[in-house]
C-alpha cells in the first residue's frame, strides 16, 4: 500500500469481516471472478444475513482485503487456526486501508513498543485530531463519521484479539504462526507484524 492512497471514511460500513472476507478468499482460490463471487454469496446466502440489501458493499470490502493477499496467504486465511487467521485479516485491512495502517502504526505500534498496554479515549482523541490537521479530506469529515470509525477501530482490535473485550482498554499482544511469520519476513513486512504487537 502506498501512502499516496487517499483517505476514505468507508470502514464505517466495512467492518472486520472475518468469516465474510474468509468465503471471499475461498473463492476467490476457487479462480472465480468478483462478479460471480457476488452471485454466489447471495444465491448460496454464504453471509447468512437477513437480507440481501448490505450484501454487494460487504462483498466489495472483502474484495477488496483479498486482493492484497497473494495465493499462499489467502491458503493461510483459510486454513490456519481462528487466532492466526484473524491477524492476517487485520493485515489485509491494514495493507488496503491508510486509515487503518497509520492507526496501527502511529498508535497501537507505539504503544507496544514502549511496553504501555492500555488505550484510552485520548489516544483515539490525538490521533483523529492529528489526521484532521494534516489531512483536508478528514478535517470535513463530520464529528459523526470520525465517533463511528473510532467504534469500529476499537471492534477491529477486539474482534482480532488485540484490545481485551471485557475491559476495552487493555492491549494484549497477539500469538502468530510461525510459518506466517517466516513468510510475512521473507515479504519484508515485518513492520506490520510490529504495529499488531507480535513479538518477532
Amino acid at each position: 500500500m502506498s501512502n499516496n492512497q487517499k483517505y476514505n471514511a468507508s470502514l464505517t460500513g466495512e467492518p472486520f469481516l472475518f468469516h465474510e472476507t474468509r468465503h471471499v478468499a475461498r473463492l476467490k482460490l476457487n479462480g472465480l471472478n468478483d462478479k460471480a463471487i457476488l452471485e454466489e454469496v447471495i444465491n448460496d446466502n454464504l453471509f447468512q444475513y437477513a437480507t440481501e440489501k448490505s450484501i454487494p458493499k460487504r462483498v466489495s470490502a472483502a474484495l477488496k482485503r483479498v486482493r492484497v493477499l497473494d495465493e499462499n496467504m489467502l491458503r493461510y486465511l483459510l486454513e490456519k487456526p481462528s487466532e492466526t487467521a484473524k491477524i492476517i485479516n487485520l493485515y489485509a485491512i491494514m495493507k488496503s486501508n491508510r486509515l487503518v495502517m497509520e492507526f496501527m502504526n502511529e498508535v497501537i505500534g507505539e504503544k507496544f513498543a514502549v511496553n504501555n498496554p492500555t488505550l484510552d479515549k485520548k489516544d483515539m482523541n490525538e490521533f483523529f485530531q492529528e489526521k484532521r490537521e494534516q489531512s483536508e479530506d478528514i478535517a470535513h469529515w463530520r464529528d459523526y463519521t470520525i465517533k463511528k470509525l473510532k467504534q469500529v477501530l476499537l471492534r477491529m482490535l477486539t474482534e482480532a484479539g488485540i484490545l481485551d473485550e471485557r475491559d476495552g482498554c487493555t492491549l494484549h499482544r497477539p500469538v502468530l504462526d510461525s510459518e506466517v511469520i517466516r513468510y510475512v519476513e521473507a515479504a519484508g513486512e515485518l513492520h506490520l507484524l510490529k504495529a499488531m504487537g507480535i513479538n518477532i
